[in-house]
């Protein structure tokens, strides 16, 4: 005999269940690419943050030879994927590459990311190279120790740099402090 008050799911009520999974699952992998790209931004920015303390790091440690002048690290705008770490050699703290400086290592911006503008204060440059030379270290923007400072503004590959607002801001000023900002 059937008792109407036997327990058990419908085939409607299981429909309606996975059509709920459904929607919500589409919601999420709907905004995945989005995060993913947002992270790359945010480790990228932090990377760099994190180069440029390194550079100051060695410069205050003295991890160089005696004819080294500075710990760098040099931005330029026709190679938005990546920056240099440098010894300087010369007397006027910024990166001239060649002999005259030491590349030390050639730093990949994470993928998909890239330099969209760099300024020295507001205005817009070309390059920039961020030097630290010991013992403090005294913190130069080319080769100016004040009132100085230096803007790195990374932004997804995919974007056009003068529409996006998906930005991550380094900035570097004479005292030494490096800042990783939203825009």
């Amino acid at each position: 005999m059937n008792n109407i008050f036997e327990k058990g799911l419908t085939l409607t009520e299981m429909l309606v269940v996975i059509s709920i999974v459904i929607v919500f699952s589409s919601m999420v992998f709907a905004n995945y690419g989005k995060g993913q790209e947002s992270m790359a931004l945010e480790r990228a920015g932090q990377k760099l943050g994190q180069d440029l303390r390194r550079a100051q790091e060695m410069a205050m440690a003295g991890s160089f030879d005696s004819s080294t002048n500075a710990v760098g690290i040099y931005f330029e705008e026709s190679s938005p994927t990546s920056y240099i770490l440098y010894y300087n050699y010369n007397a006027n703290f910024y990166y001239e590459g060649g002999s005259v400086d030491s590349p030390e290592e050639d730093i990949n911006i994470e993928e998909g990311i890239k330099i969209c503008n760099i300024k020295n204060k507001d205005v817009e440059v070309p390059n920039i190279s961020v030097s630290f030379a010991p013992p403090e270290p005294v913190t130069r923007i080319q080769n100016y120790n004040s009132e100085y400072e230096a803007f790195i503004i990374l932004a997804p590959e995919a974007e056009n740099c003068a529409t996006t607002t998906k930005t991550r801001t380094i900035k570097v000023n004479n005292v030494g402090r490096i800042e990783v900002n939203n825009p």
